[in-house]
């Protein structure tokens, strides 16, 4: 087992997901073979759907999904890398309903929160020893989009520092908006500075960043496009647009995750109902074309992540219950399937240690 892997899940299920997790689960995979085995598990957490790991591997943040009055809260975590055990260290109100996603700024002195269902991001100070400190701050959107099922009001989904080190990304899926807060001192500026309309109803979800920070690549959840941005005159301007599905293809899907290769050569997002991951080329002027689409072997590929060494690529598969892994072409950013799949309840985030 010459790789290890966090695996968030829900553990209780909500309208959208039945729940068969069990919290955060360590698991082991043999990149040779491509066998996973399960180390251990923390059961400490109620639906811990996202995770966040340090630097030096031995922390861990996650969110509960939860309503408030449920309980939604930010963990801190501690991981023993000799027996691989996980003891819960701090935990704190999220300051909104259903968190599902959680960041670390470069210096690890800030942990941020997006809350899907009620629309606000939440931050709060991190120290050394004892974890997630109190008295945090939350920033409440507003607003909404023309789609009434999805967009009644604001869905703050992925907050992320910029590579800049200047602010946080945030991609509000209720506004169609992507936003920039900067900081204010220990904080963020209520406010932010810049905001990206994306096209009306596509859900933008998540983000990633080119590793010099001037170019952002934003997957929108029901437009199942990619769309590419590059930093002008001290903003950012949309480039370019791909779809994340074969041309011609009418599966009803809705896009997920979307990652960004180690060398910053390729691009990788998830569809769910088409039930594949779409691999992107990124040119040298940042244009994007298709490498290829690959089915996942299972259903509803909620997360997926890329090993450090940029090698293997392993797909969080919700609904089915199951983890794959691929290989990833060096040369051409191609996958390749590798071994069998492994069974884990709700599986919804994957952080590579």
């Amino acid at each position: 087992m010459d790789k290890l892997l966090l695996i968030g899940s829900y553990t209780e299920s909500l309208p959208h997901v039945v729940a068969r997790g069990s919290g955060i689960t360590l698991v082991g995979l043999d990149s040779t073979s491509g066998r996973f085995a399960t180390l251990s598990m923390c059961p400490d957490l109620r639906n811990p759907s996202y995770l966040a790991v340090s630097a030096d591997k031995n922390r861990i943040f996650a969110v509960e999904e939860l309503d408030e009055t449920h309980g939604a809260s930010v963990v801190a975590l501690t991981l023993d890398r000799d027996t691989f055990a996980m003891r819960v260290t701090a935990r704190h109100g999220a300051m909104g309903d259903c968190p599902c996603h959680v960041s670390l700024d470069q210096d690890e002195a800030r942990v941020f929160v997006a809350n899907y269902m009620s629309g606000s991001v939440a931050t709060y100070r991190i120290d050394a020893e004892a974890g997630i400190l109190g008295a945090g701050q939350k920033i409440q959107r507003s607003g909404n989009g023309p789609n009434p099922e999805r967009q009644e009001g604001p869905h703050a989904h992925q907050v992320v520092p910029s590579v800049q080190g200047k602010g946080v990304f945030v991609c509000d899926a209720g506004t169609d908006e992507i936003l920039h807060y900067p900081y204010s001192g220990h904080e963020l500026a209520k406010t932010p500075d810049l905001v990206l309309n994306a096209p009306p109803g596509s859900l933008p979800r998540h983000l990633v960043q080119s590793h010099d920070g001037r170019r952002i690549y934003v997957v929108h959840e029901l437009g199942c496009i990619i769309r590419s941005y590059a930093c002008m005159h001290d903003g950012f301007e949309f480039t370019g647009e791909i779809g994340t599905l074969p041309a011609g293809d009418t599966c009803p899907s809705a896009c997920a995750a979307i990652r960004l290769h180690p060398n910053g050569r390729y691009l990788y997002a998830s569809n769910r109902g088409h039930d594949s991951i779409t691999a992107i080329a990124i040119g040298m002027d940042g244009t994007m074309s298709n490498i290829g689409t690959y089915a996942t072997r299972g259903e509803c590929p909620r997360d997926f992540n890329i090993s450090p060494s940029g090698d293997i690529l392993v797909v969080a598969n919700q609904n089915s219950h199951t983890l794959s892994a691929y290989r990833i072409d060096p040369v051409s950013g191609s996958l390749a399937e590798l071994g069998e799949v492994y069974p884990i309840g709700s599986p919804t985030c994957v952080q590579f240690l």
